[in-house]
């Protein structure tokens, strides 16, 4: 079995077929596992997805920082060290941010960006409203807040006795205000990294794709649609309806075929 060069956790599908790489990065404290139902999809190439330090729990190793310039960083360093040809990113949310900063520092490693409801800093005026729904400090706050603002119709969990059940014997306020996970946060939404990250978008010269929801909590979607049009020279854009944060939950089939199309193509 291949060997990969990682210090933390990751999710590798192998297809046999390494003529382009795919590589999945997570948004804001979660995981690569998030991205599962692509994995249990996809079979046209290799396909990877990897764990952040800081996020999910994950302690830093070394003097790895708990940063999205560092992310982009062990994004680039996986890459050469499991010497990866032709890579498509995928990045949701935070991780869209990290695949723009990684671009900028290695460009000639990569084929195509795909972003799904990304970071932008066209959605500052709710930023404020990350900082109040991704740091839950009770369940009422995780049901409420929390999933409102992931999830177009979050009835499909609240709805759910078991997992309710389930959700609310395992909450832990600390999973999401620990030190290190709300000093990330606050970076999330200052100007020094917008800045760094709009740099990166206007630097980008291969074809991208940005997947929104339509009703996003922490991305406004018309301006980020507007946004990455002005920034990015080849683009193709879209929303899809009756989605929210975490749109390819809420939609697969016409998430993966919007995806699938564009890295077809």
């Amino acid at each position: 079995m291949k060997k990969i060069i990682y210090n933390y956790d990751y999710v590798y599908k192998n297809n046999n077929n390494n003529k382009y790489n795919i590589i999945f990065c997570h948004g804001f404290n979660s995981s690569p596992r998030v991205f599962d139902i692509f994995k249990n999809y996809w079979t046209k190439s290799d396909y990877y997805a990897l764990q952040f330090p800081g996020n999910n729990n994950t302690k830093a190793v070394g003097n790895d920082k708990v940063t999205v310039f560092d992310f982009a960083r062990l994004l680039v360093e996986f890459i050469e060290n499991n010497k990866l040809e032709n890579v498509i990113l995928i990045g949701h949310s935070m991780g869209g941010g990290v695949i723009s900063l990684a671009y900028k520092l290695k460009p000639e490693l990569f084929k195509k960006l795909i972003y799904v409801a990304p970071m932008n800093k066209a959605s500052e005026k709710i930023d404020r409203q990350f900082l109040v729904d991704y740091f839950p400090k009770t369940f009422d706050d995780l049901v409420n807040n929390f999933l409102t603002s992931l999830y177009f119709d979050s009835s499909k969990y609240t709805n759910n006795t078991s997992w309710m059940r389930l959700a609310k014997k395992t909450f832990s306020a600390n999973d999401y205000n620990n030190e290190t996970i709300l000093n990330l946060g606050k970076t999330l939404v200052s100007n020094q990294v917008h800045d760094q990250i709009e740099k990166a978008l206007t630097s980008i010269q291969i074809p991208c794709l940005l997947v929104l929801g339509e009703k996003d909590g922490v991305v406004d979607r018309d301006k980020c649609l507007e946004y990455f049009e002005t920034k990015i020279k080849d683009i193709k854009t879209c929303y899809i309806p009756k989605t929210g944060h975490m749109v390819f939950e809420e939609d697969w089939d016409q998430f993966i075929k919007i995806v699938e199309d564009f890295i077809d193509n």
